[in-house]
């Protein structure tokens, strides 16, 4: 499918998940931020028809809506909900709204807002990482790993509403750990403990990054953040 067919499917369906889609976008990073931001765009135009939005709606709209098209991928948001998507993405919304929309999301609710996201193609993307090809990417942000012996299987730079972060991916005594280290100059509100009943975090402010630790295991949010603030160097 060309590249053009892919951005079309997307933006008719931001939730396909046909296996030559996810694979598309599995590859293209800009496939990738394509689908994020129309997936946080259908929760804004619900959340305008919703009122007294709770704080985690976001959040809970995005986990809803994958659960629901990996049961069936032929559903479609119907009424005025799919007519205002389809409107609105046609008429021009652009890719920068990611920077600039959902002002009140939380550093929080964007990290899980990423989890669910990748969730459905995570799998085929896991592979061992080398530490020191780790630390070439973290030394973008002034940062190394240093004596560190936990398993990372995934590796990648991400976008935190315009900021450039890295995405992690460890593999615990548990199970899955979720790793985010973001610029300490996002414009995202901080929290230090967030949750919506899947997934738990916890944030942690360091020298110049605000170190995202995600994950459905408590243990883990009890171990990974002190672990990485002992281990995590700023050069």
């Amino acid at each position: 499918m060309a590249d053009l067919s892919i951005r079309q499917a997307l933006i008719a369906d931001p939730q396909a998940r046909s296996a030559e889609i996810a694979a598309a976008v599995a590859a293209d990073p800009q496939l990738q931020q394509l689908q994020r931001q129309l997936l946080l765009d259908q929760v804004r135009i619900k959340q305008a028809l919703t009122l007294d939005v709770p704080d985690t709606l976001a959040v809970k709209l995005l986990r809803q809506q994958m659960q629901l098209t990996q049961q069936t991928q032929t559903r479609r948001f119907t009424g005025a909900i799919a007519l205002a998507a389809s409107i609105a993405f046609v008429a021009g919304l652009t890719l920068n709204w990611f920077n600039y929309g959902f002002p009140d999301m939380t550093l929080g609710q964007h990290a899980l807002a990423h989890v669910y996201h990748e969730a459905p193609y995570m799998d085929q993307m896991l592979a061992p990482q080398q530490l020191d090809q780790v630390n070439l990417k973290l030394a973008s942000f002034g940062a190394e790993l240093t004596d560190w012996s936990q398993s990372i299987v995934y590796a990648n730079f991400c976008d935190f509403r315009g900021t450039r972060s890295l995405h992690l991916v460890m593999q615990t005594e548990q199970g899955l750990a979720t790793v985010f280290v973001v610029p300490a100059d996002n414009q995202l509100k901080f929290e230090h403990h967030f949750s919506d009943g899947t997934y738990r975090g916890r944030s942690v402010a360091l020298k110049t990054a605000d170190l995202v630790v995600v994950s459905e295991n408590e243990q883990d949010l009890q171990q990974l953040p002190a672990k990485l603030q002992q281990q995590l160097k700023f050069i």
